[in-house]
């Protein structure tokens, strides 16, 4: 009987437990906060946009493009308002709940020391996140990882003292009870709905609870039902505290960052400005929550709906993302229909003449080799943002340095798909400046030093502050007008990073193209409408969209379009180099979709929706140019830059559990979409060898050749990826295709 009496004892004082009574007051009537919370940690703990890059924005913060105390400390200031909004809406919701806290002196502040449980664990996971990634990933010494833990609680600190200073200098103001409406509640918010604590109080049955008070220690709640009325409604008055200012600033700190996100100084970390639009959405839902209840949730829902058909109706919520350099008025879109599509691929006059002068740039090509019958080298190179740009970037440096200059010399198509096609620009942008007298030596290291700056930081930090709520900036280019967001800001990035190099228009590159001096690049990218690729390149490459097999009665489908002659009212000429870059990049949700000015209009994304190692364009090139192939080349020599190795080291299957049943029909879709594509691409290669007669040689470079090495696919590299990518070119399959295409080049 005495140990049954002593656990009940030990169980009625853990119930008592003021900090535990909050922690399940917050999960049965503030789940949405507790959602918040979860969020963040899954991004800290690597286990939500990991596959975007998000948890770097956290662990390794960026302000005026460094990672040191200043960045840590904004991040830390950031947190600190999330933290502050948290206890403040929190105090809303469940402070009610709890009214002897309004017996208390400074009732708020020692409701946000007992509700410090959650917040106080994140801070000592993060702390020990960051402490592991700088050092592991970062390579930062174990003093400025010291330094970078400080300024993150430091600045989270001075957030604390300057809210608890504004609140507490605030509520004493209120020396003598007001006898209003408000005099009943402890906290004024301009967004919540009225909460009348003084009722709560009366009907409340006293239930003990232990709480950290001064000094941080413990004491037991007071009886107050022999409290007298108006001497509870002075205690209500004199501990009011505003809410109202705190949401305001909070509103007016993220529209100053959205307005002036191009001014350097103002662009805060990315990772800060996600936690103040978390901040904010916090406030919002809890705002309407507070003022329709359960009636939020069919109000969302129904306002989803609305969203979505005045974007189809109306000019308003269609976000349009632009390619600059086109122009968007009503009698300049051209039609996009299967007809329209028809009559350019099948329009046998403009495939003649565009394949008579793609002939003369092959010509032109070979002359500049100097050989009669030379090797022509095609490059395909994957997506896979920034490590594909910087491994690209690597391999085509490092080879063509190897073979003085015979790689770029021998190369006349490169294909592809998203970051390897940035990189593969910049190196043919770097030739073409050496060609120019522009710059010496196109294989100096501060070039893949460029590539491989972070992009990701303004990216996030203009989706947050700028794309979600209110796009009010412009830019002109070409003449025309065009809404500022989150691809422009990417572009913007690219060119700070290369030096502005890739500044130019994409008809820029014809002249030095036809002319052989630099390869002809051909981007991809995948129209979301219906699927078909469009083929951009700064000529008309329409001979590209026929039927080279004789098998035009077999062939309805009319896959590929190209630009100039789908957009005939357009200067395509005209267009940005960078846009193209992008809308060939557009990976989902991390850019907008690009929309084309066509009636109606096309959206375009990723071209390794469609074709991530640009296997199909490279074939298609082959089947149209054979004949001339043969004739004047000694073979093709296809050099494949491949993000992952087809086939990686290790690789082994698990055991399939119930949880996987129902998840891996729609994750297989996207984990295993670069192997089909292998797969299909590889039963292409063999189909067409058949009607192919010459020889055609594939040599791979591949960054991933172990299933434990892992590189992100994002827009950002930490130093540690950057060395594993500087050394895989060393590896040992790395150095035989590096033989074999000597080898091949009689060199």
């Amino acid at each position: 009987m005495e140990e049954a009496r002593e656990k009940k004892n030990l169980f009625e004082l853990v119930r008592s437990l003021f900090p535990l009574q909050l922690i399940l007051a917050q999960i049965k009537y503030n789940l949405i906060s507790i959602f918040f919370w979860i969020f963040i940690f899954a991004i800290i703990l690597d286990c939500a946009g990991s596959d975007f890059g998000v948890p770097f924005l956290f662990l390794s913060p960026e302000y005026l493009n460094e990672v040191g105390i200043g960045s840590f400390f904004m991040m830390g200031l950031a947190i600190g308002g999330f933290v502050m909004g948290f206890n403040t809406y929190s105090y809303i919701k469940i402070g009610p709940l709890f009214p002897f806290l309004t017996t208390l002196s400074r009732p708020f502040f020692k409701f946000c020391i007992n509700n410090a449980i959650i917040p106080t664990l994140f801070y000592i996971i993060f702390i020990i996140k960051i402490s592991v990634f700088q050092h592991q990933e970062e390579l930062q010494s174990k003093l400025d990882i010291l330094f970078f833990a400080l300024a993150l609680i430091t600045g989270s600190i001075t957030f604390f003292t300057l809210s608890f200073l504004y609140f507490f200098r605030f509520g004493q103001k209120n020396k003598y009870p007001v006898h209003d409406d408000q005099s009943t509640k402890p906290i004024s918010s301009l967004t919540h709905k009225h909460e009348d604590w003084f009722e709560r109080f009366n009907k409340s049955e006293f239930n003990s609870s232990i709480y950290i008070g001064k000094g941080l220690k413990l004491f037991t709640s007071r009886r107050f039902s022999h409290f007298d009325q108006s001497l509870v409604e002075k205690i209500f008055a004199k501990n009011k505290i505003n809410g109202s200012i705190f949401e305001i600033i909070t509103i007016i700190i993220f529209f100053i960052l959205g307005i002036f996100h191009n001014y350097n100084i103002f662009e805060v970390p990315a990772g800060a400005s996600i936690v103040l639009l978390l901040t904010i959405s916090l406030m919002l839902f809890s705002a309407l929550h507070s003022w329709l209840k359960a009636w939020v949730y069919p109000l969302l829902v129904l306002t989803a709906i609305m969203m979505n058909y005045l974007s189809e109706t109306t000019p308003f919520f269609k976000y349009t993302n632009y390619a600059y350099g086109l122009d968007y008025s009503a009698t300049s879109k051209d039609e996009y229909s299967i007809n329209a599509i028809k009559k350019i691929t099948t329009n046998k006059a403009l495939n003649d003449s565009t394949y008579k002068n793609y002939l003369l740039t092959l010509e032109h090509w070979k002359t500049n080799t100097g050989q009669p019958k030379p090797k022509l080298i095609i490059i395909n190179t994957s997506g896979g943002g920034s490590r594909s740009a910087l491994w690209t970037m690597t391999v085509l440096q490092k080879t063509d340095e190897v073979l003085n200059g015979k790689l770029t010399k021998h190369t006349q198509l490169i294909t592809g798909a998203s970051g390897g096609m940035i990189g593969a620009s910049y190196y043919r942008e770097l030739i073409l400046q050496k060609q120019l007298g522009l710059i010496n030596n196109p294989q100096q290291k501060k070039y893949r030093d460029n590539i491989g700056n972070d992009m990701l930081n303004k990216l996030s930090f203009t989706a947050s502050t700028n794309d979600i709520f209110v796009r009010y900036q412009t830019l002109e280019y070409n003449g025309h007008e065009y809404t500022k967001d989150r691809g422009h800001a990417f572009e913007e990035q690219l060119l700070n990073n290369t030096n502005q190099a890739l500044r130019h228009h994409l008809g820029y590159y014809a002249p030095f193209e036809r002319s052989g001096k630099i390869p002809t690049i051909i981007f991809s990218p995948t129209i979301i409408n219906d699927g078909r690729r469009l083929l951009i390149a700064s000529q008309n490459i329409n001979f590209l969209t026929a039927d080279h097999r004789n098998n035009s009665k077999m062939i309805e489908s009319n896959e590929n379009i190209d630009i100039h002659s789908l957009l005939k009212h357009q200067d395509v000429q005209q267009l940005r180099f960078t846009t193209v870059l992008r809308a060939n990049a557009t990976f989902p949700f991390v850019m907008p979709m690009v929309t084309l000015p066509t009636s109606p209009e096309v959206q375009l994304m990723d071209a390794g929706l469609r074709d991530n190692y640009g296997g199909k364009t490279m074939m298609e090139f082959l089947f149209a140019m054979k004949d001339w192939i043969k004739e004047n080349t000694s073979g093709v020599i296809v050099v494949q830059i491949r993000d992952t190795k087809k086939v990686l080291d290790n690789e082994s299957y698990s055991q399939i559990s119930f949880i996987d049943k129902l998840t891996l029909p729609f994750g297989n879709m996207y984990k295993n979409f670069p192997r089909v594509q292998d797969f299909d691409q590889e039963e292409l290669i063999k189909l067409s060898t058949q009607e192919i007669n010459f020889p055609l040689d594939l040599i791979s470079f591949n960054l991933r050749e172990k299933s434990k090495d892992r590189i992100s696919l994002s827009w950002h590299l930490t130093q540690s990826e950057k060395n594993k990518i500087e050394q895989a070119f060393k590896s040992v399959r790395n150095q035989e295709s590096l033989k074999k295409l000597k080898l091949i080049l009689n060199i």
